[in-house]
């Protein structure tokens, strides 16, 4: 690995990391507003409920499954890309158990509790993806569709988690306004978010093993 390559991965883990807390803390405001869970949460959830393994666990596995699918079609995972299947789920459960978001009954709460972590989810998704050290498993999913087919976020985002919803609900999980907001909406939250920050997705180009070891024979 050349300097240039470990240099870049040595400073945008801390913000690397920080995405994946973020979207941590939005998963779990999400699941306590009790109004559903985000389309791969309901997902994820419903495995849990089936299975009975861990929330986080489920989603680690999930990130598995799907890196080894998506070399199939030849996209290739990075260090965000397994950073991002071992610590969301790390966290997440991490964060359950330290009972820091605390529960409630309140309709308006319950409102805020789903907005912020709506907004937080996606925010995560930007920020991880701008460090270009790898699309999380989903993302990277996502970013290889887009780029692709030449489809939108918006409208390739939901094409595929209003898929995952539906195999949520027929293994046992809960829905509500949260999971409609999230899979309709949330293409066109993180697409905001993209145009804000001026990030685009097609023109980015995230690091992965292939490149890690380009390097490395280089140097």
């Amino acid at each position: 690995m050349n300097k240039e390559v470990s240099n870049k991965i040595i400073t945008q883990m801390p913000k690397l990391m920080f995405g994946f807390i973020v979207i941590a803390i939005g998963t779990n405001l999400t699941r306590y507003s009790n109004m559903g869970l985000n389309p791969w949460g309901t997902f994820h959830e419903g495995v849990f409920l089936v299975t009975g393994v861990k929330f986080g666990v489920v989603s680690q596995v999930t990130g598995l499954v799907i890196i080894a699918l998506s070399l199939l079609i030849k996209i290739y995972p990075g260090v965000g890309t397994i950073l991002n299947m071992f610590f969301i789920g790390f966290f997440v459960d991490l964060f359950d158990a330290m009972n820091f978001i605390p529960l409630t009954d309140s309709l308006p709460i319950r409102i805020i509790y789903l907005l912020v972590g709506t907004f937080f989810f996606n925010y995560g998704i930007y920020l991880y993806l701008s460090c270009e050290l790898g699309a999380g498993p989903r993302d990277g999913l996502l970013v290889g569709l887009v780029k692709l087919t030449g489809i939108s976020v918006s409208i390739m985002r939901p094409l595929i988690e209003v898929t995952i919803v539906f195999i949520g609900i027929m293994l046992g999980s809960a829905y509500g306004i949260g999971t409609l907001l999230n899979a309709f909406g949330g293409g066109y939250i993180l697409n905001a978010i993209f145009k804000y920050h001026g990030f685009n997705p097609k023109a980015t180009k995230q690091m992965v093993i292939t490149d890690l070891i380009a390097s490395k024979n280089k140097a």
